[in-house]
Order: C-alpha cells, then sequence, then structure tokens
C-alpha cells in the first residue's frame, strides 16, 4: 500500500507541476477605453485599398476611435479579392487586417479585423442586420490560437 500511496503522490505533483507550468499570465486589454461597437463607412474602408505599401494613413471610423499606421500590403489575390495590411504604432503595432469582396452581383463586402497576440481584445468587421459595417469587439484568444514556442 506504501508503493501506490508515493506513486499516487508523486503523480500528484507531476500533475501540479504541469498545469502550473502551462498556465499563462492575463494578457492586458487594449482597447478598454474605446466603445465594443464601433460603427465604419463603407467610403473610409474604401479609401484603404487607395494606399501603397509604405504609406502612413489614417483610418476614422468615428469620433472616438482612429488607426492610424503604415500599410505592410495591399494587394489584389483573384479577380475580386484585394486585401490590405496596416501596422499600427499608436497601438502597439497592432494589425489592422481588411478583405474588399466583390460578390458576383458585383456588390462590395468587408472584412477585418484588428488584433494583437500580446493583448486580450481586438475588433472585427462585421455587417450589422441593417447592412452597415461596425467594429466589435472581440477576444482574441477565440480568433488566435496560441502557439507553442520553442
Amino acid at each position: 500500500m506504501k508503493h501506490f500511496a508515493s506513486t499516487a503522490i508523486m503523480l500528484l505533483f507531476a500533475l501540479l507541476a504541469t498545469t502550473g507550468y502551462s498556465q499563462t499570465a492575463a494578457k492586458p486589454k487594449q482597447f478598454s477605453n474605446f466603445p465594443d461597437v464601433i460603427n465604419c463607412t463603407e467610403s473610409e474602408l474604401n479609401s484603404i485599398f487607395s494606399s501603397t505599401p509604405g504609406q502612413h494613413i489614417s483610418v476614422s471610423f468615428s469620433d472616438n476611435f482612429s488607426f492610424s499606421g503604415d500599410v505592410v500590403n495591399n494587394l489584389v489575390k483573384y479577380s475580386n479579392l484585394r486585401s490590405a495590411v496596416i501596422k499600427s504604432p499608436a497601438f502597439h503595432n497592432s494589425i489592422f487586417s481588411v478583405s474588399r469582396i466583390t460578390n458576383s452581383d458585383n456588390s462590395i463586402t468587408y472584412v477585418g479585423r484588428i488584433l494583437n497576440r500580446d493583448y486580450f481584445d481586438g475588433y472585427e468587421l462585421k455587417k450589422n442586420a441593417a447592412g452597415k459595417y461596425q467594429l466589435i469587439k472581440i477576444e482574441t484568444d477565440q480568433v488566435m490560437p496560441a502557439c507553442a514556442k520553442q
């Protein structure tokens, strides 16, 4: 019985050590001073695609929130898909990745996210039921899985 008890205790310590090692520190919130929902205009989103890589731009979504930074890329991936990436030093090098999709009926759809792997929160660009675009606050860990560092 002593052998079983010592094995159980060693197993318990191993489990505690593994659990303690795998926990990560809580990430800070970057956008806590901004609203959960920010309205966007299609014209402001479309203006991103007239920029060139290396250009510094500022995208004003509302009186309360603008995202400024350097255009990392702006490229046509397919005849109906164009994507741009903006990296913002003002938001600790967060990335705003946005795509413009031309649908078969020639309507335009925008999708995108503002993310930073070092922060708990970000924004996702979505179209609401009324057909207006909004940046909606998200938890980044739900859209960016953690990768093991080696």
